[in-house]
């Protein structure tokens, strides 16, 4: 295990080495202008003890490599050398908060909690010494702000603890996960080498007739039962499976496995990387059975199959009243999977939804893999595990009429908009105003957006959905500068499925062609935008977005994958604060509201709240320093003829 742990540290040693080399660097010409020579002084030595550690990085690699052993020596001077570092950081952020001031300090507060927060993953073999790392890059720094006594300085410097405390518990999961990670790799050495043994003694019983005809049926059997992709049960082989071992009335749980957005990984990195990740679920799944089965658990049978496409099956029976319950079964295959994975030389995270169904409440077992894909289905949207229940089949119904009727009511008349004002913090004047569609149903009556936008996006309507209210943004933006006698700018919704379609940006810029100026457009973004796996297309969208004058703002800022390292990245003109922050009285989410707006105005980005209800929420958030104002307390969401 020590050898392990030495080998994965030495892996990544090289990389923290580049990082605090760059960071060093980085910051030296930041500080350049500085008259004083603690910098120079500063960086010299820096430079000099990062020399120092790669030369004795580099000799106990070598040493490594000839004897394959761990060296509590060479552990003791690579800790120390980065102790060393982590001590220099410490000496900056103490010196340098006290000593400057604006971009500058906002540069060293960032580098800090950036070189911190990698730490957390390139130091995570290290338990002692990566902690003791990050608290000297981070508390040093903190402990200054705090004593400045002003009053922003005093938020930042409780939230740098907060984060320095999260950092800790991010790097102790990490070391978890890296020990728990070599343990199962050294434990399955000796099953690798019994499969080896086994294999070779196949090979030798081959050479004989019979064994070759043996050998023929089985890989028939194999192709007519197995994936050949994954070497799981194939959908056949499942069926067959259950259909071998029956169900145990109350006792079996199956669950549907569905890859999200697997088909953008299949399209963004070709077919070969949607194969790589395919298999690599699939061995994840095999491990995560063969643990339940074998390992400390017991009293369960478990097996894994390949539903088809990018869909799995996880078959749960307990077979006594010791054994994990679904549920607790569930958040194991939801936790096991979402680990990022290495894929076509890039890592990445694979999102799943689980649909699952117990035999208890499932009228006829044969209905068993029909219930856990409704149930699937459910799971999209909530992004939990969903265990079916009878009602789900009325659900499913009424969904699926949605779906049918949606792309009818388009163009029927059914769809009408509303407008949905925000106000100036100062003087409650319209600033823009936010256009939401409606549907009135002829049958049903009216359907929620909550409702029939994530039947849009799942039927994927929502692309024509989405032009239809940009059409309608854009009609009724000069009605509302003539009812408001002032310039007012329209803001419409866009999903991330929209965003990423090829021809959004054209067809953006073919709308604001003709009369319509497209700077009165805002377009606003959830905070889905800000996944990893969508990232590059997301910015190469934005900003050509950008370029034709379009504004740019993130909804529901703080409730998803959002932060303000990404927004530096992306040319976002405003933020709207989740009404959960401003609703709630919690002093840490005034705190948080401080600090966003603290930050966005040194980014040159607006702030606005939504959920305002009261006059004392709208003069807090204008005291807090937000820019705009939105919430019932101004109006609630109103028929164009009725604006004011």
């Amino acid at each position: 295990m020590l050898e392990r742990i030495w080998r994965e540290s030495l892996k990544n040693y090289a990389v923290g080495l580049l990082v605090n080399l760059a960071a060093i660097l980085a910051i030296t010409y930041i500080l350049s202008d500085d008259t004083s020579r603690f910098v120079l002084n500063w960086s010299g030595a820096a430079l000099t003890l990062t020399t120092l550690r790669f030369a004795q990085f580099l000799h106990a690699a070598r040493r490594y490599r000839q004897t394959h052993t761990f060296l509590l020596v060479d552990s003791f001077y690579l800790n120390l050398g980065l102790v060393c570092a982590g001590g220099f950081w410490a000496v900056l952020g103490w010196w340098g908060i006290d000593h400057y001031q604006g971009a500058q300090q906002f540069a060293i507060i960032v580098i800090l909690a950036a070189m911190a927060g990698g730490a957390t993953g390139t130091l995570s073999s290290l338990k002692i010494a990566g902690k003791a790392y990050i608290l000297l890059l981070v508390l040093p720094a903190c402990i200054r702000l705090l004593q400045t006594g002003i009053h922003s300085y005093l938020t930042l410097g409780v939230l740098g603890v907060i984060f320095a405390w999260v950092m800790m518990i991010s790097h102790q999961n990490n070391y978890k996960l890296v020990r728990r990670s070599i343990g199962l790799a050294l434990s399955n050495k000796g099953l690798l080498d019994e499969v080896s043994s086994m294999a070779e003694e196949l090979k030798q019983e081959n050479d004989t007739l019979e064994a070759r005809v043996e050998e023929r049926s089985k890989d028939l059997l194999r192709l007519a039962y197995y994936d050949e992709l994954t070497g799981l049960l194939n959908r056949h082989g499942v069926f067959n499976l259950v259909k071998y071992f029956g169900i145990t009335p109350g006792n079996v749980t199956v669950f549907l496995i569905n890859l999200a957005r697997f088909k953008q990984i299949n399209d963004g990195m070709g077919h070969e990387a949607g194969d790589m990740v395919l298999r690599q679920v699939a061995q994840r799944l095999e491990a995560l059975a063969s643990q339940l089965n074998q390992d400390i658990f017991g009293n369960v049978d478990c097996q894994v199959g390949r539903w088809g496409g990018d869909e799995f099956i996880f078959y749960f029976s307990r077979l006594g009243d010791g054994a994990l319950t679904p549920q607790e079964v569930g958040s194991l295959l939801k936790d096991e999977i979402n680990q990022r994975m290495q894929v076509a030389g890039k890592t990445i995270s694979v999102d799943v939804n689980i649909g699952a169904v117990s035999e208890q409440d499932c009228d006829n077992p044969n209905n068993l893999f029909l219930y856990a894909d409704i149930a699937a289905g459910e799971a999209r949207q909530s992004g939990h595990v969903v265990f079916f229940t009878p009602g789900m089949r009325e659900q499913l119904r009424r969904k699926t009429t949605l779906a049918q009727d949606l792309r009818m009511a388009i163009g029927n008349g059914q769809l009408s908009i509303v407008t949905h004002n925000i106000v100036s913090a100062e003087d409650h004047s319209l600033a823009s105003c936010e256009i939401l569609s409606r549907w009135a149903h002829p049958e049903l009556g009216d359907i929620s957006p909550v409702e029939f936008i994530p039947v849009a996006e799942e039927s994927g309507t929502i692309v024509e959905l989405g032009d239809w209210v940009i059409h309608q943004a854009m009609a009724a933006q000069p009605q509302l500068e003539r009812m408001a006698g002032k310039p007012v700018k329209v803001a419409v919704n866009v999903s991330l499925y929209q965003l990423l379609q090829e021809d959004f940006v054209d067809k953006l810029m073919l709308f604001t062609s003709g009369d319509f100026a497209p700077q009165n457009l805002i377009v606003e973004l959830t905070e889905s935008v800000f996944h990893e796996d969508e990232i590059a297309l997301v910015k190469q969208a934005l900003f050509k977005i950008k370029q034709l004058g379009v504004e740019i703002h993130i909804d529901d800022f703080g409730t998803g994958y959002s932060s303000f390292s990404r927004i530096c990245e992306l040319p976002i003109d405003a933020i709207k604060i989740d009404k959960a922050f401003i609703q709630s009285e919690d002093e840490k989410n005034i705190a948080i509201i401080e600090a966003v707006v603290f930050i966005a105005r040194r980014l040159k980005i607006r702030v606005i709240a939504e959920g305002i209800e009261s006059q004392d929420q709208a003069e807090k958030m204008r005291m807090l320093g937000v820019n705009e104002l939105q919430g019932f307390f101004f109006g609630k969401p109103a028929a164009l003829p009725s604006i004011q």
